[in-house]
């Protein structure tokens, strides 16, 4: 099976022992340990396989095939027939249909006081008199109550869309790329109210105490949302679904617009004026950090050593903030030389 049918199976299903009724889930980085450790111990091998699409996929087979190759090799030919099928759809029809849905979102939760930054609640580059290389996917203004000068005051809500399959932690490239484009604008706009937000598919506890400690929203989907290349058959999408356990696959069309309510009508309104202030004070001052930790080429160790200078000053940007050590977490910072695997 791929790594994405894996962590589909045991870690975003609930896992159950055969016989016992003992249920569980395993999180993505146990689950990569145990590939790496079972890989070696040649309980498992990582295989390559060519489909007659021209996509080479890379599966989990058993160490030991003897006298049962024929069989695995027949369920290799149907995984990497249904795996290259993925990853085709991958490149092309998941990132727009992502950025469609929370846009749709948006201009639905309008009646709630959300204004778009850029037409259609399209990129944002430019907020104000400040820019930014490589604009956010999308931003809205949001009026928020003042409870002391009891007037609306306008928060800038910017949004990276990241619908991958990876379960994204702290420290993933792509959060990062987020916290410096929003600490960019903060410091260049030093009055202006801000509100980071990250939308994915699926996101560690982790990712979640880091936001609260450093003053950005988190919002895990638990879908992946696609589009078919025109004349494509849906029936190929649900093999796609039921052969590699990619229960989360949600289709966007024409007859098919799934939505993003509770972030934008509860989430936000209840919690925009309290990130955006520990945003100001504490989340934003870190761009050094956030700089070295965008870029998607360091290696793991060094990425490692990297989330660690950056949990190491926010805890000190919290104390100058004011916050009370019983409300900071900075237990978010994984102490492993090893990403989840990349790319699927």
């Amino acid at each position: 099976m791929p790594h994405a049918e894996l962590e589909a199976r045991l870690w975003e299903r609930v896992w159950e022992e055969p016989g016992s009724g003992r249920r569980a889930s395993f999180f993505p980085h146990i689950l990569s340990e145990a590939v790496r450790d079972l890989t070696a111990e040649e309980q498992i091998q990582t295989w390559e396989h060519p489909t007659k699409g021209g996509v080479t996929t890379e599966l989990i087979i058993p160490g030991n095939v003897d006298g049962r190759w024929t069989y695995i090799e027949r369920v290799i030919r149907r995984k990497a027939m249904l795996y290259a099928r993925f990853l085709r759809w991958s490149k092309t029809e998941f990132g727009p249909a992502g950025e469609a849905v929370v846009r749709a979102s948006l201009t639905d939760a309008m009646h709630r006081g959300f204004v778009p930054i850029t037409p259609g609640f399209g990129e944002v580059g430019t907020l104000g008199t400040a820019s930014v290389r490589g604009p956010l996917d999308s931003g809205a203004w949001m009026l928020v109550n003042d409870p002391v000068a009891r007037l609306p005051v306008p928060h800038a809500v910017l949004f990276e869309i990241k619908n991958r399959r990876l379960t994204l932690y702290p420290r993933h490239a792509e959060v990062h790329q987020l916290l410096y484009k929003a600490a960019h604008f903060q410091q260049e706009l030093p009055g202006q109210r801000i509100v980071p937000v990250l939308i994915c598919r699926r996101a560690h506890k982790w990712l979640f105490w880091m936001a609260k400690d450093l003053g950005f929203i988190v919002h895990d989907t638990k879908k992946q949302y696609l589009t078919l290349p025109d004349k494509t058959d849906p029936r190929l999408l649900e093999e796609v679904r039921a052969g590699l356990a990619l229960d989360d696959l949600q289709l966007v069309s024409s007859t098919s617009q799934p939505r993003i309510h509770n972030l934008f009508l509860e989430v936000l309104p209840a919690q925009a004026r309290a990130v955006a202030e520990r945003w100001a004070q504490a989340g934003s001052t870190l761009l050094k950090h956030y700089q070295t930790m965008r870029d998607d080429r360091l290696k793991p160790w060094t990425r490692t050593e990297a989330l660690a200078d950056l949990r190491a000053d926010a805890a000190l940007a919290l104390d100058a903030a004011g916050v009370p050590p019983d409300e900071q977490i900075l237990a978010w910072a994984l102490e492993e030389d090893t990403d989840t695997p990349e790319g699927y």
